[in-house]
């Protein structure tokens, strides 16, 4: 990380969007340009990082930086980040979040990515208080400081944000503070080209309120109590010194602070993980070979075959495998090269209710991901047939179980009526399996996506644990497909 030609900050900012929205004092300012220092020395290319912030005085900064921005909801800037991590693991995402967005509502997230070990860099801004609604307690307000809905003092314990995201697993943790700028470049820098889950506290001030409330003064007075309050735990803050802290009536002596490098380790980031557990499943060596007899029908429907996109619909009871049907049936598009999007919905009933799945599966970009009218459906229970047979485009290919529903002749409809049921009984043994094998019948008979391709996601996620069974199962639906086609 050598320096670098001398940094305009200019370049990195949104110009038009000054003057920023910043209290006077507040130490997120600093925190900016300790980021905008540590991404110019690392020289990162400017195309591939992206910021993402979620709500709260932090997540401001996020509008004011020249590069992709993602605006989120409320405590999921971490999960938004976590998605666009995996669909572009190319790109360097960088997390703004603060200590109530992070902490409080967002705080499941954050000890997931951390547990996951997502590679990203999240910077948790650390001001002690709510400062965009009022000055409320905050999960990091120590215990015995005033606020607005504790006047008195709080009782409650800080939480360790650190002490949290080190427990849960991530990576690389570190603390650093305002009143050290300079110092928090390097963390900052160093958390940048971490390859696993980066996690850096940042301690900034809040002087309208945390500050106000608490007899601290200004942002300079603040900035100076910071200085006193901290201990180093590497290299970098050695030289730091403490004093005791903010004492309330209800508690004593805040402890001191550790400042630094607090933890770092190495193990697999997720995206890189995924990445080989595909290559992995795809490996020739680990799919069994179709028998010479298993020969692939060809699609009686060639339209729906050729079409950019394809809406699909699998309907049933709990307990059929529906679900697991249509994400077969996606991972299958996906890994053959086309987009395809899951939806699934159940009943009230866990077992025995009515279940759907909704796969689209398109050449081009998905604008939403739930079927209105189906160009395949799928129906394994009357109750699903009666429900959802007049919710299908003109032209559709419906399958459904001869042993379980009674179809009704539509026009312009072509309605397969197969032994499902009976079949996965004589091929399997039981009635479970039906679900696999009205897939295999449905790919038969349309061809929304090669039967190669949905063997391969067959043997990848094993389904029951035991890939041949299920195998078994959807080469038995398109068999009878071709049975289908023999019979005069």
């Amino acid at each position: 990380m050598s320096e670098r030609a001398a940094l305009d900050y200019r370049q990195y900012l949104r110009v038009d969007m000054m003057p920023h929205l910043l209290c006077p004092g507040c130490g997120h300012g600093i925190v900016l340009k300790a980021i905008l220092r540590a991404l110019h020395r690392v020289g990162l290319p400017r195309e591939r990082v992206v910021f993402v912030s979620g709500i709260g005085c932090s997540s401001r900064i996020v509008g004011y930086v020249d590069f992709c921005t993602l605006h989120t909801t409320h405590g999921r800037p971490l999960t938004f980040a976590t998605g666009l991590k995996l669909a572009r693991p190319d790109l360097h995402v960088i997390v703004i979040t603060g200590d109530g967005d992070g902490l409080a509502i967002g705080g499941n997230h954050l000890i997931h990515a951390a547990r996951r070990n997502v590679g990203l860099t999240c910077l948790l801004l650390n001001n002690a208080t709510y400062g965009m609604t009022g000055g409320q307690s905050a999960p990091t307000t120590p215990e015995g400081a005033r606020s607005a809905n504790a006047p008195d003092g709080g009782v409650e314990p800080a939480f360790d944000a650190c002490g949290l995201v080190a427990g849960a697993g991530g990576t690389f943790v570190a603390r650093g503070m305002t009143a050290a700028p300079l110092g928090l470049d390097d963390l900052i820098a160093r958390a940048l080209v971490h390859p696993g889950f980066a996690f850096v506290e940042i301690l900034s001030d809040c002087p309208e309120y945390f500050g106000r409330y608490n007899g601290l003064g200004r942002g300079p007075e603040m900035l100076e109590a910071q200085r006193l309050h901290v201990e180093g735990v590497d290299a970098l803050l050695a030289e730091k010194r403490f004093v005791p802290g903010l004492a309330g009536e209800r508690g004593g002596a805040r402890p001191p602070v550790a400042l630094g490098v607090l933890h770092e380790a190495r193990r697999p980031e997720l995206a890189a993980a995924l990445a080989a557990a595909r290559a992995a499943a795809a490996r020739p060596a680990r799919r069994p070979a179709p028998p010479p007899s298993a020969a692939r029908p060809r699609a009686a429907a060639p339209a729906l075959a050729d079409a950019p996109q394809c809406r699909v619909r699998l309907a049933g009871a709990g307990g059929q495998g529906i679900v697991l049907a249509g994400l077969l049936l996606a991972e299958a598009a996906v890994a053959a090269g086309r987009n395809a999007t899951h939806a699934q919905a159940y009943g009230p009933e866990s077992r025995g209710g009515a279940s759907r799945a909704e796969v689209i599966v398109s050449d081009g970009e998905i604008d939403y991901p739930y079927v209105d009218r189906a160009d395949l459906l799928v129906a394994l229970t009357q109750e699903a047939y009666d429900r959802y047979a007049g919710e299908v485009r003109p032209g559709a290919l419906v399958v459904v179980d001869a042993d379980r529903v009674a179809p009704r002749p539509a026009d312009g409809v072509a309605c397969h009526a197969l032994p499902i049921t009976a079949t996965a009984a004589r091929v399997l043994g039981a009635a479970v399996g039906a679900n696999l094998v009205a897939l295999g019948a449905l790919v038969a008979l349309s061809g929304v996506v090669e039967g190669e391709a949905l063997e391969r996601a067959v043997v990848a996620r094993r389904p029951g644990g035991d890939a041949a069974r299920a195998l078994r199962a959807v080469r038995a639906g398109a068999e009878l497909v071709a049975a289908s086609r023999e019979t005069p």
